[in-house]
């Protein structure tokens, strides 16, 4: 048996489905599920006709939740941490949030699933669903706040101790050194100082996102699997009386204004037969009944991930507008949880390389160095689990590989043209094309082990003295020429030049040294968007559960992998340059679930003064960021500067 209680945008409503019912919702959340037989529905309201006052209407039909949306809102479910609830403990609990909630104007859905065990005792599930309160915490940042100041439970408001909700259940294992809603670094970490955090921690940190609960409730399912990790109950084993007590529905006359969008809406009910009419209520004003063809079309055409994620902000955004005629690295839309004007991209290495998302590396460290210029947050979104680990390796080391005293660069496909307007090429050959930038600032076009050119990061790239062949388009046919200005080859076609020589690709620079503060990875599961709280692979425990080994193997990855030695230097050189210690606490946030670094890095370079030390301001003596361009224009570090006229259509 399931009740579900809907603060109605007339007056409330309770909707009971009997055991002949297998799903409640139908259309294009599901497969539609009507009832095995009408035996059991006609008979569940010939209970209600004669139990309840003549004044109650009693309706059989079909409930639509569809309109109520897939998105997740804030979904509560009562869990119990110790012994068994007390009939008097739980006397009047749903009634009193349906009420409260009600008199609030917060459009909420009230879930039971009863199941009969035998003598007198049945197993129920209580679900809380609030769709017009704040939105629930997504990602890393959300979390972390949600822990910093937790939004208001209605479970856990009215219960004891010995019962919480399930978006508490991260509290007591959980902390956060955020002191405001956003703040450049999550700072989660386990209270046990673990890492990785146990199971429990994990599980409970993620059903404070809601995701879980609210795909049960649209479900109507009881799916406690996560649970199994945990030590709270998530049902409770009742008497009669006491699910009697729990109910205790009583009327409100008043309405409550339910979201009207086209993401979040009130449910829907197709009427069968009307039983009873409700006194002085007219029957649409409660559940407007959509047309039938709404629950026999079947579950639509999976859309885009363009039109997922444009449907996804509509609900969870406070407002965004989507950006039409998008260069590499523009934002495909504009808002999000975490930044009310920031930029959005879809990242898909698979891509089928439409303007609908980012397919490629160099494109992505651009949209990042936009967002890093524009002191916003970028919110990266991807189709799966594995294109999130791209765009997360890419950010979180922005350049290929280390060449010796050098880091290779990502590329743009887009061609570099000479000051004369001619397109760079290379000979097509088993040895590879690359971008190089080195610790002075020097940039270098190589062929395997051959320097084809180089030039300062500080001039454009078509200034630079190539050696490198270069093609141009002249009377309708391709010539391929020396440095020299010698001609090659003459070619017909684009295809017959491609077949011997490829485009020189645009190296891009990024701007920071790394970028895990201000930026969020979240790959689609459903019909949501997840980014795990600990998104890199973590540093193991290693034996004894050392500290003080497992942090000095987290300071050395980070020196090895973004600075190099340079006496006399810094790693903030300049005003603009990031500090040392923000980049690297940002960088281990993401690494591991223990207390932030920061006073651990502090005594490690006290112990090495003299070598290198930790200035006032949080740089680094005596070490120099791999990455060159922090106070390079965006037009020079994308290889864009000193373009001749005849590229600017490529304006990215």
């Amino acid at each position: 048996m399931e009740l579900l209680g809907l603060t109605g945008v007339a007056v409330p409503t309770v909707v009971l489905h009997g055991s002949g019912i297998d799903r409640h919702n139908t259309g294009w959340i599901g497969d539609a599920s009507p009832p095995s037989t009408t035996d059991a529905s006609d008979a569940l309201a010939a209970i209600c006709t004669e139990t309840l006052p003549d004044w109650y209407g009693v309706e059989t039909g079909t409930l639509v939740l569809d309109p109520v949306g897939l998105a997740a809102a804030p979904t509560s479910r009562l869990v119990v941490r110790e012994g068994a609830p007390s009939g008097a403990t739980l006397e009047s609990l749903v009634r009193t949030i349906f009420t409260r909630n009600h008199t609030r104007n917060v459009p909420t859905l009230c879930q039971l699933l009863v199941q009969y065990r035998g003598h007198d005792r049945y197993r129920v599930t209580v679900r809380v669903a609030e769709l017009g309160g704040a939105s629930r915490p997504f990602g890393r940042y959300g979390l972390a706040s949600s822990v910093a100041s937790p939004a208001p439970c209605p479970i856990d408001r009215e219960t004891p101790s010995t019962m919480t909700s399930s978006r508490r259940l991260a509290t007591d294992d959980w902390e956060t050194h955020v002191e405001s809603s956003y703040t450049p670094t999550p700072g989660l970490s386990a209270s046990d100082g673990r890492t990785p955090a146990s199971d429990a921690a994990e599980v409970g940190l993620q059903l404070r996102t809601s995701i879980h609960e609210y795909a049960a409730l649209l479900a109507g399912a009881t799916a406690t699997e996560p649970y199994e990790a945990l030590t709270a109950t998530p049902t409770m084993v009742l008497s009669e009386t006491e699910v009697a007590g729990l109910v205790d529905f009583t009327p409100h006359y008043e309405p409550c204004r339910w979201p009207e969008t086209s993401s979040r809406g009130a449910p829907r009910f197709i009427r069968e037969t009307v039983h009873t009419e409700a006194a002085g209520t007219a029957r649409e004003s409660l559940l407007a009944g959509p047309q039938r063809e709404m629950t026999q079309g079947g579950v639509q055409g999976e859309p885009s991930i363009g039109a997922f994620v444009d449907g996804w902000l509509s609900v969870n955004a406070s407002s965004h507008e989507s950006v039409t005629n998008c260069s590499p690295g523009d934002p495909h839309f504009r808002g999000h949880p975490h930044d009310a004007t920031g930029p959005v991209v879809v990242a898909d290495p698979e891509g089928n390389g439409s303007k609908e998302s980012i397919t490629n590396a160099g494109a992505l460290i651009i949209a990042a160095n936009r967002a890093h210029r524009a002191d916003a947050h970028l919110l990266v979104i991807t189709p799966t689990a594995e294109a999130a680990d791209w765009a997360r390796d890419v950010l979180t080391v922005p350049y290929v590989r280390r060449r010796g005293d050098a880091v290779e660069l990502y590329t743009l496909p887009k061609s570099i043209h000479t000051t004369r307007g001619d397109v760079l090429v290379a000979p097509r050959c088993s040895e590879p094309v690359f971008w190089t930038v080195s610790d002075t600032g020097d940039r270098a076009l190589y062929q395997g082990d051959r320097c084809l050119g180089s030039g300062p990061v500080t001039e454009p790239l078509g200034s630079y003295p190539f050696e490198s062949p270069r093609a141009r388009r002249q009377d309708g046919s391709l010539s391929v020429s020396t440095h020299d200005g010698d001609i090659q080859a003459e070619f017909g076609t684009d295809a017959a030049l491609y077949d011997e020589y490829r485009v020189v690709q645009r190296p891009i620079l990024p701007v920071q040294p790394l970028f895990c503060a201000d930026v969020t990875v979240a790959h689609r599961v459903g019909s949501s968007l997840h980014e795990p709280p600990v998104p890199f692979q973590q540093f193991e425990e290693t034996s004894g559960g050392r500290h003080r080994r497992h942090r000095n193997r987290a300071l050395s990855e980070f020196l090895e992998l973004y600075t190099h030695r340079a006496p006399g230097r810094t790693t903030a050189g300049t005003s603009t340059a990031p500090r040392f210690v923000d980049q690297l606490a940002s960088w281990y946030d993401g690494h591991s679930t223990r207390a932030p670094i920061w006073p651990f890095v502090r005594s490690q370079m006290d112990r090495r003064r003299g070598e290198c030390e930790i200035t006032d301001d949080g740089a680094l003596t005596g070490y120099a960021w791999w990455t060159p361009a922090r106070t390079l224009s965006l037009d020079l570090a994308h290889g864009r500067a000193g373009e001749p006229a005849v590229d600017r259509s490529n304006n990215n």
